[in-house]
């Protein structure tokens, strides 16, 4: 008897939405958001246009879900347990190093070139990026610094603000000039410093230690 091929394993649900993650951002980066079609997408991954309606909704949410798959990685510091098991600075420093890498990837810069270059024609791509990106990486950290305010740990006014300015001294000029083409993407060592550095300047919000210059008293002119 004629052995018979093996019939090919089928994908779990899971599998198969990762895959179709996998080859829509893939299509996205090639295609630019509006060249990007759902037929692109099964074409690249094969199943049914049903299989990605059920899982995402359109092009529009599954565009939002690559980009809450991308950041879910740097959130991945600040889950209640990693806070419970470290104080302030360590969890910023693991946060600040995800975060740094993720924005000096290949993917993460080329989503945000696709979303700096189509994002005023297409404004629900731009909210998208947003929203799902640096917005939820903020919003995680400000839940994250509420904790350890009870701690007693820090102490800031206004923790959502706090938490965008330390995001925003992550990624720097540095960040720009990447995204420009003006410079390499950094090295873990170069990421360890500007995330210290960050980490630093944050947490002890940039006081000095230097006592004030002696004000001289002004003396009245002498007489004639």
């Amino acid at each position: 008897m004629t052995p018979t091929a093996a019939a090919p394993r089928r994908r779990s649900q899971e599998e198969l939405r990762h895959a179709i993650l996998a080859a829509a951002t893939e299509v996205f980066l090639e295609s630019g958001y509006a060249g990007t079609s759902i037929d692109a997408v099964i074409e690249r991954v094969g199943g049914s246009k049903r299989a990605i309606y059920s899982y995402f909704g359109g092009k529009k949410e599954l565009f939002e879900a690559i980009v809450t798959q991308v950041s879910g990685r740097a959130l991945g510091a600040l889950t209640p347990e990693a806070i419970v098991r470290r104080d302030a600075e360590a969890t910023l420093m693991d946060f600040g190093t995800r975060v740094v890498t993720l924005l000096m990837s290949r993917t993460t810069l080329a989503l945000y070139r696709l979303v700096i270059a189509e994002g005023v024609r297409f404004p629900e791509l731009a909210h998208a990026f947003f929203e799902n990106g640096p917005g939820r990486a903020s919003e995680g950290l400000a839940a994250a610094l509420k904790e350890f305010e009870r701690k007693g740990e820090i102490r800031v006014t206004d923790r959502r603000r706090a938490a965008e300015h330390f995001i925003g001294m992550l990624r720097d000029d540095l960040h720009l000039k990447v995204v420009l083409g003006l410079h390499s993407p950094p090295t873990p060592r170069e990421i360890e410093q500007t995330v210290r550095q960050a980490v630093s300047i944050f947490l002890d919000g940039c006081r000095s230690t230097l006592s004030p210059p002696a004000r001289r008293e002004k003396r009245p002119p002498r007489a004639a």
